[in-house]
């Protein structure tokens, strides 16, 4: 079936690559946070909720949703992300130049995390300070993203959000006055229908690009890294082909398992009756794999054409999905040029994070050190 009622969870499951594409590009649907009861409560209640994660884009409908991506896209174009690629490409060099006489490297700790954290650090233009809050508090605040968090998590999500305003509100009082290059700025000076963004909307919209553009870019490209060691012969497409790589990975190994969405009217899914008020569970990992999308799904094939929906689809569809895709195309490509006899660590392999939304690794250890030449 590709779509089930779940009891444990109260919702309806999505598996089918169709279905899911109904969900998401669909009518009738809703991704506002307050349109879920259940999940609100279990994150503590509107009165407790709605000022730290309601207004941010990801738990918005329009016409909310569409003034705060219009606020946002014109940092995001297709020209604007690549123009970044030269600066994504030099923050990776330097990166993996600071492995340079390593053997023995915990991918996620050592790479994957560092390269997101200094793009952002840079689009904010926060500085050394700023990055280090980035490092410390972003992995703190993906509890507002899991389906059934626990308070303790939860605490911490609300309280890394209160740190990260604390550092931005002096910072953007500076830049309303004094606009620069700089992502902030580009929010604070957006007009939409003539009117300025509230902070309350730009603060939201920082924490949505640390907690998605952060989390889900180092699960990217520690997921790539495993998926290349596991089928090596895909090292000579990732030198010619990058891009084809990439969304291989993303169709395969995405960082997000999940999307949730609130039915706002009766719904007839699949032979299914879903009516209002009742709670769905898109599972793209599954919609990724459908056989009735995908020939041979479970194959490692970069030379697909179907398109996936590993960054979502419709409305919500990933704003951050070009500059996602040009970093693990960055650090793919140059992290196995640079260090081609990479390996994972006999006596370490890799763990999986415990997580109901994210595909994400926990530990990636990898050796780095040469191996010797085969004779004969």
């Amino acid at each position: 079936m590709t779509v089930s009622f779940r009891p444990e969870l109260d919702a309806f499951v999505v598996t089918g690559y169709a279905e899911a594409l109904a969900v998401l590009r669909g009518d009738g649907w809703s991704s506002d946070l307050r349109a879920n009861t259940a999940r609100l409560a279990r994150l503590g209640g509107p009165d407790e909720a709605m000022p730290v994660f309601t207004r941010m884009m990801l738990f918005t409908d329009p016409p909310e949703h569409t003034r705060l991506r219009r606020m946002v896209a014109p940092s995001f174009t297709a020209r604007a992300v690549e123009a970044l690629r030269p600066r994504v490409a030099a923050i990776v060099d330097a990166a993996l130049t600071g492995l340079s006489g390593v053997s023995d490297v915990e991918l996620l700790a050592d790479l994957a995390y560092p390269i997101p954290i200094a793009v952002i650090a840079e689009l904010l233009d926060v500085g050394a300070e700023g990055a280090e809050l980035v490092r410390s508090e972003t992995p703190k605040l993906t509890a507002v993203l899991e389906l059934d968090p626990d308070p303790a998590s939860l605490f911490d999500a609300a309280e890394a959000a209160v740190n990260f305003t604390v550092f931005l509100l002096p910072l953007l009082a500076e830049r309303r006055v004094d606009p620069g290059p700089d992502f902030l700025s580009a929010l604070l000076t957006a007009e939409v229908d003539g009117e300025r963004p509230e902070l309350e909307d730009v603060l939201a919209t920082c924490l949505l690009l640390l907690v998605a553009g952060h989390e889900t870019t180092a699960n990217l490209i520690a997921n790539g890294v495993l998926a290349l060691l596991d089928h090596p012969r895909e090292l000579d497409t990732l030198s010619r082909r990058p891009a084809a790589v990439v969304e291989e990975i993303l169709r395969l190994d995405g960082p997000v398992k999940l999307a949730g969405r609130t039915a706002t009217r009766d719904h007839e899914l699949a032979g299914q009756r879903i009516r209002a008020g009742q709670q769905v569970i898109v599972s793209i990992a599954d919609a990724n794999r459908d056989p009735a999308r995908f020939a041979a799904p479970d194959r490692f094939d970069p030379g697909r054409t179907e398109g996936h929906l590993a960054f979502g689809a419709g409305a919500h569809f990933c704003l951050g999905a070009a500059l996602s895709r040009i970093e693990a195309e960055e650090a793919l490509t140059r992290l196995f040029a640079r260090f081609p006899d990479l390996r994972l660590r006999p006596d370490l392999p890799p763990t999986r994070r415990a997580s109901t939304t994210f595909h994400a690794l926990r530990e990636l250890p990898i050796d780095l050190s040469e191996q010797p030449a085969r004779l004969g």
